[in-house]
């Protein structure tokens, strides 16, 4: 028997509904389908995909990726615009190795993704938070923070940020947002990272074009990830960007010294791409998750009418509740937790811990009549 708390990240309390983990549920995940393109890659590659790979990244991959983003975004990235990352936490770390200097100024949303704040807290940056509303960040804001580097001559490295469905609001960046971003990022001469890990888990419909489309070339560093549209176990993603920054990327110590990064199942997701698997378990996610989405806002829709509030995320994998004036998310989780249900508090997503009363939910890793259960023990704990 597998001993699955010595392998898997994943840590669950029993008879905890925990609403905190932003992973998917195992039960979905594609075993069989993996398991065959592997069996198909390695009979086509044999010994070739058990040994180092080149510093971009197999180019099957490359090419299925391009394929891929060709077909369902409208514009690829040519093949020099390209190469293979570990993932997008993996990616976050060699952008900020590569391009972010001692005392740089490095931009977030406020909230952002909490592990992304791990991860730049180290390195030897400052991270100034940038407040969100319901279309994402305030791009005013921005602009004045901007204004305020340049004249304490302050160096900005780039801007962090994930604008489609975002980790943890599901706020999606509006059309007019994005517009006054490209201005401000091409009249400064700015750099941008695009987190764009949830941008195939859209419900209701495709979301707007990633910021490397529409913002000048050499100006936005797109991380592209598999992790929540195939498998997070797999370990890989993607980056677009412009040819002088992917040259740069690729040509780093860690990929010269270790070759590409996820060379095995770099072979075997070309295979589900070429097949037209991936786009049927992508598919197959967004039936799934939407259908969880939508049990979790309806089991905690009598909150509204004590003050509590959320938008119905149009993508990813989050549920991001507002909290009424005085209550506090330490106390309202202490109250939820009664309830064996636990989430994860707003002000574990801000540089500014007390600027969010607001709790994070996921409803990714439990079913629909677990997460209505959930949902009723919260409005429970809470009225």
């Amino acid at each position: 028997m597998i001993d699955l708390p010595n392998i898997l990240q994943l840590q669950l309390s029993p008879g905890v509904l925990d609403l905190a983990w932003g992973h998917p549920d195992m039960k979905l995940l594609p075993v069989e389908l993996v398991r065959r393109a592997s069996d198909r890659a390695l009979s086509k590659y044999a010994g070739a995909m058990l040994t180092y790979g080149i510093d971009r990244g197999v180019k099957p991959l490359r090419d299925a990726v391009q394929h891929w983003l060709a077909t369902h975004e409208g514009a690829a990235p040519h093949d020099n615009e390209l190469m293979i990352s570990a993932g997008n936490s993996h990616g976050l770390a060699l952008v900020g190795a590569m391009y972010a200097q001692p005392g740089d100024v490095v931009f977030v949303e406020n909230p952002t993704y909490h592990l992304a704040l791990r991860i730049l807290r180290d390195m030897p940056i400052q991270i100034r938070p940038i407040p969100c509303d319901e279309e994402g960040m305030l791009i005013d804001e921005l602009a004045a923070q901007v204004s305020l580097c340049r004249v304490q001559n302050q160096r900005i490295a780039f801007i962090y940020m994930i604008p489609t469905c975002q980790n943890p609001t599901g706020v999606t960046l509006s059309a007019q947002r994005r517009a006054d971003l490209k201005q401000l990022v091409e009249s400064n001469d700015l750099m941008v990272v695009e987190d764009d890990v949830y941008r195939e888990l859209w419900y209701t419909a495709p979301p707007l074009p990633p910021l490397w489309q529409t913002i000048a070339r050499g100006q936005v560093i797109r991380l592209g990830s598999f992790a929540k549209s195939l498998a997070p176990g797999l370990r890989i993603g993607y980056i677009t960007a412009s040819a002088p920054i992917i040259d740069r990327l690729s040509g780093c110590g860690l990929l010269d010294s270790g070759g590409g990064m996820a060379h095995y199942p770099g072979l075997m997701v070309a295979e589900l791409l070429e097949s037209g698997d991936y786009a049927s378990i992508v598919s197959g996610y967004r039936t799934a998750y939407a259908q969880r989405r939508d049990a979790l806002h309806n089991a905690l829709l009598p909150l509204q009418h004590h003050g509590y509030h959320w938008q119905l995320p149009t993508g990813g994998y989050f549920l991001w509740m507002r909290l009424p004036d005085g209550v506090v998310a330490a106390d309202a989780l202490k109250k939820i937790r009664a309830e064996q249900v636990d989430a994860l508090p707003g002000t574990l997503f801000s540089q500014l811990p007390l600027s969010y009363q607001a709790v994070r939910f996921a409803f990714s890793l439990f079913d629909e009549a677990q997460l209505t259960d959930a949902g009723q023990r919260v409005v429970r704990a809470l009225t």
